[in-house]
């Protein structure tokens, strides 16, 4: 019975990915040729007003929206506080910005031993498609799963599997095209607990629970970076070509067709090396940033990528990095005249008909304003 419930999912989620005007209207999901560029809008961080009024100048291909499900619900399992996402996904909408929400931090009476009950995922998802309709457009489930953090129990790549698997059903049984974006895999830290995967490991994983028939996007998110994007090798810590060995994983096991997508992407700061402190410098910061953003969009396999925060966020734990577009109520990051005149070398044109370049196109040199 388990065996044919299995085929039944798959078939279900198989179903799902069938083009859809809105998916197709995104760039950066399967069947888009396009690099799509995003930054974070932090619901409960400083500045929000003006991390939203950011939004129709930068042209953005997508806005990422933390939907903290313990946050937003309090106490109450029915009951959602919304006020704050109503406005992002509104201002999302009338500058053409497509949204991807990124669920995190189930509530406590959600945990199971194995960890988010899958059937409340769903509602709760459910409901926010009741709410929104095709305003989103995809759903990071779970970010860091393969950590104790971000799965809130022992991390298990079959766990998570049917989880996903589950969620997408009812989704799917739901009426809803939202696409759902698997693992936010985040690679180890010196302090990360016994506990959590290595994320290459949790991804051999879920490809050993049937990922190549199940998963048409991957996650990874960089909280924490050390050498310049170019740099090959690190004797410590995590480099930005660590996405080489993500896609390697992915050939491994003959899955070329699917995304990869880097949901946080964190200038190094000096927390690993030392001589990574150059980067707390906003020039320098800048100069590996727009590098970075370079070098990503070079990689054909790369669909999404979320280079900054709109707004800080409320904590500055590294996951949500240090800094942001808007400095503070007067003052934006000189990252912020790089990024616009990035995108707008793929997005030449405003409007719905967003032509967009090849990613095999390559980029003009863009300097900063000081």
């Amino acid at each position: 019975m388990k065996k044919y419930l299995s085929w039944v999912l798959v078939c279900v989620f198989l179903i799902s990915l069938l083009p859809s005007q809105t998916a197709q209207a995104a760039r950066g999901v399967p069947g888009s040729p396009d690099l799509g560029y995003g930054a974070w809008l932090n619901l409960s961080g400083k500045y929000f007003d003006q991390g939203l009024s950011l939004l129709p100048d930068l042209n953005l291909d997508w806005v990422a929206i933390e939907v903290d499900w313990a946050e937003m619900t309090g106490t109450s399992k029915v009951t959602l506080n919304t006020s704050r996402l109503d406005l992002a996904v509104s201002a999302a909408v009338a500058s053409n910005t497509a949204v991807m929400l990124s669920l995190t931090n189930p509530p406590e009476w959600d945990i199971t031993d194995a960890g988010p009950d899958a059937a409340a995922t769903a509602e709760l998802i459910r409901k926010l498609w009741q709410k929104y309709g095709e305003k989103i457009t995809a759903v990071e489930l779970f970010p860091g799963a393969n950590t104790s953090q971000g799965w809130k129990a022992n991390p298990n790549p079959a766990d998570y599997a049917e989880l996903f698997l589950s969620v997408n059903a009812h989704l799917t049984q739901a009426g809803s095209s939202i696409l759902l974006i698997a693992g936010g895999l985040r690679p180890l830290t010196s302090s990360s607990p016994g506990t959590d995967w290595n994320d290459l490991d949790f991804l051999r994983g879920l490809y050993a629970a049937g990922a190549k028939d199940w998963m048409p996007v991957l996650s990874i998110q960089f909280s924490q970076l050390t050498g310049s994007p170019l740099q090959t090798s690190s004797g410590s810590g995590t480099i930005l070509r660590h996405y080489e060995a993500i896609r390697q994983v992915m050939l491994d096991f003959d899955h070329a067709n699917s995304l990869l997508w880097v949901t946080r992407i964190n200038a190094p700061d000096g927390t690993i090396i030392p001589d990574d402190k150059q980067y707390s410098n906003r020039q320098h910061q800048t100069e590996w940033l727009q590098q970075a953003l370079i070098q990503v969009r070079s990689q054909l396999y790369m669909g999404v990528v979320i280079a900054h925060n709109l707004n800080p966020a409320e904590s500055n734990h590294s996951i949500y990095g240090r800094d942001a577009l808007v400095l503070d109520a007067g003052s934006i990051h000189p990252f912020y005249s790089v990024f616009k005149a990035i995108i707008h070398q793929t997005n030449p044109e405003s409007g719905t008909a967003r032509p967009g370049m090849p990613k095999s196109t390559n980029l003009l040199k863009c300097k900063y304003k000081t």
